[in-house]
């Protein structure tokens, strides 16, 4: 139960006592805490404790019979069915499970063990961000039907709020923020094969399918041409690159009739990713989307280009080249190594303090080599 009822509410579900233990005793401090033992247990404090903010819970009971993450999701209550879920991963969880978790609309995932500021950390930006939606003055969602799903996703003027107020939670919170513009790939292709009235039921189609693959709090937004934005609050460029690459991957996999016969479509997307403050406005980021999106579909379908915030050469997703790499499928050209392996630092440089300098030395010598290789372009 909660000892702490002027403090913002976090339910913890777990079955571990140590688990329980560590997390009540940090959390204790900032939050109004709710514990609980098992996903029914669960259920019944979130239906009883409206003002509960966050949940933080095991994989294992999210994804349980009872499938308490699925529940969440459905809920009538639209504040309940919007609570964010932080799930924590144990070394025995598997990938595909926490796939499927996301799918289901897990928000974020924490791995055990964990230090405290990163515990705090995602504590403080998840029920921040909620009870500033919940509390907030609130936007109204256009409704959504199937009879014309692609007028109902161009309401510019709402998605355009949304960013807002995202940008704006961004700046004052240090939160990263992202966000994509996808295009349908060959469109002038299928229309001039086809006609303009069966590409836009195959738009329609996307949409269902980027819809089915977000994430409760992302945003969808069309632009009209075969152009959807996204919007991924409180989500930095990795995370965005992960659930966009699932976008893509779930659109590849459908089975698209036209005309009688099976038609393959892909998508092209571009990232941006940042922390708003200063310089970092709507128009800039569009600008800069709108570049990489071109530089995206030039490079042939099914690419996801990133952006690098400023005046900086849009580079592909560093994802993407590693699973090109693995597959045996090409390797990067020389002049994007330096900006895919600027990406890296920043995990070379964490992992030299997690593990009391053991990476010192690969972090001085890759910093430095970037030097060296911007100094001679």
């Amino acid at each position: 139960m909660s000892d702490n009822p002027k403090r913002a509410s976090v339910l913890l579900a777990t079955r571990s006592p140590a688990t329980a233990k560590l997390i009540g005793k940090r959390l204790r401090e900032h939050y109004a805490l709710w514990q609980a033992e098992d996903s029914e247990q669960a259920w019944k404090l979130l239906t009883e404790q409206r003002a509960i903010a966050l949940v933080i819970c095991d994989l294992e009971l999210a994804l349980d019979r009872f499938a308490l993450l699925e529940r969440i999701r459905n809920a009538g209550d639209t504040r309940l069915a919007a609570t964010p879920i932080l799930l924590l991963l144990g070394e025995n969880d598997d990938e595909f499970r926490q796939e499927t978790a996301f799918q289901q609309g897990a928000s974020d995932f924490i791995n055990l063990p964990f230090s405290s500021t990163e515990l705090l950390a995602r504590a403080r930006l998840h029920t921040n961000l909620f009870l500033q939606h919940a509390s907030g003055p609130q936007l109204d969602a256009p409704e959504v039907s199937a009879v014309n799903l692609l007028r109902q996703l161009s309401q510019e003027s709402f998605f355009t709020a949304r960013v807002q107020q995202e940008l704006s939670f961004s700046a004052r919170h240090r939160s990263p923020l992202s966000l994509c513009l996808l295009r349908l790939d060959d469109v002038k292709r299928m229309v001039d094969e086809f006609d303009k009235t069966t590409v836009i039921s195959v738009v329609q189609s996307l949409a269902r399918i980027v819809q089915q693959t977000m994430r409760r709090e992302d945003s969808l937004c069309y632009r009209g041409n075969a152009e959807f934005s996204v919007l991924y609050p409180a989500t930095n460029g990795i995370g965005a690159a992960a659930g966009v690459r699932r976008i893509i991957d779930n659109v590849a996999a459908q089975k698209i009739n036209i005309g009688g016969r099976q038609v393959p479509i892909s998508l092209s997307a571009a990232i941006f990713s940042a922390v708003a403050g200063d310089g970092v406005g709507l128009e800039q980021i569009e600008k800069q989307l709108k570049k990489c999106l071109k530089a995206a579909m030039a490079k042939g379908g099914n690419r996801v280009v990133s952006c690098v915030q400023g005046d900086g050469e849009a580079f592909e997703s560093l994802d993407y080249v590693l699973e090109r790499i693995a597959a045996g499928q090409g390797t990067p050209g020389r002049e994007q190594i330096p900006s895919l392996l600027a990406r890296v630092l920043p995990l070379i440089e964490h992992a030299d303090a997690a593990f009391d300098g053991d990476y010192t030395s690969i972090a001085q010598a890759l910093r430095q080599r970037l030097l060296e290789a911007r100094e001679s372009s």
